[in-house]
């Protein structure tokens, strides 16, 4: 696959890999081709792990939709040059004989949402299936500035990247590394975007860089606006159901009922509607918070 210097020359150009780069990393042509080969004729067996996984999780009701795939070798090969001067701060190196314990994304999934607040159920799905096999703690990558409640206390969260997804790395049965991302829609449509326009040409465009920050703000926006609406939805829904239709409707009850109020059961039934029009009215505030995002951004 590399053993030209024009295949060479190729990949450098395809994967915006410098010749400092290429040096930094102290690896040879003929040990990256070495990796490649090794890993190549193991893709099948890879893809069918995978994908035994894949089933698993999509048992979960809360997933919308997922995909997964098995890396392939010229991504590894390029992973492969960008990481070894990590290890070699560290005093190792990758190399044919540890690449499948080290790189820890050979094979990976990504679980797609519809609504953010779906994320804590597919969380504790996750970890009821594979705590025990965690290669590291789960963590989260948002954007400066993003409300970060839903992942506060439960995971690790970090801000370093303009996207957003929460990752976990788990040990296959076969040994390898299967990282798991997962992220809304709105969030997957970005990155994919963000990858295709951002990575391969090294954006130095100061106009296109903030053009595709500010899609980065809409697709957040985007996300909680969708949730918001969700919520209103689900709120008012129960609240029907309960019998609650309107705050007018609420306190015509109260009215009414106040004059029983020596009554402990009628009590109890005026304090369980009071409380069921403050959580209406919580949901009706957000709309105006909603708003108001909307117009700082």
């Amino acid at each position: 696959m590399l053993s030209t210097h024009q295949e060479q020359r190729e990949f450098c150009r395809e994967f915006n890999i410098s010749d400092e780069q290429f040096r930094s990393s102290r690896l040879t042509w003929e040990e990256l081709d070495e990796i490649a080969n090794d890993f190549e004729p193991k893709r099948n067996e890879h893809q069918n792990t995978v994908k035994q996984y894949a089933e698993e999780i999509q048992k979960c009701s809360y997933v919308h939709s997922l995909s997964y795939r098995v890396k392939d070798k010229k991504h590894l090969v390029e992973k492969i040059i960008r990481k070894n001067t990590e290890y070699l701060e560290k005093g190792d190196s990758l190399s044919k004989s540890n690449y499948e314990n080290l790189i820890t994304d050979l094979m990976g999934i990504r679980i797609l949402l519809l609504f953010k607040t779906d994320w804590i159920y597919v969380h504790e799905y996750l970890m009821e299936q594979y705590e025990n096999v965690l290669i590291e703690p789960p963590f989260a990558h948002i954007r400066k500035g993003d409300d970060d409640s839903l992942y506060r206390g439960k995971i690790q969260i970090k801000d370093n990247k303009p996207y957003r997804s929460v990752h976990y790395v788990i040990r296959a049965n076969n040994g390898l590394g299967i990282e798991i991302q997962v992220r809304t829609l709105y969030e997957e449509a970005w990155s994919e975007i963000d990858h295709k326009l951002r990575y391969p040409y090294n954006l130095q465009n100061e106009m296109l860089r903030n053009y595709i920050d500010i899609m980065n703000r809409l697709t957040g926006v985007g996300d909680e606006m969708g949730t918001f609406i969700n919520s209103y939805i689900c709120n008012f829904q129960e609240n029907l159901q309960l019998g609650v239709a309107d705050d007018n409707e609420v306190y015509q009850f109260i009215l009414k009922e106040i004059e029983k109020c020596h009554d402990e059961d009628v009590k109890q039934a005026i304090t369980t509607k009071i409380k069921q029009a403050e959580k209406y009215r919580e949901v009706k505030n957000m709309s105006d918070l909603i708003q108001q995002v909307l117009k700082y951004k």
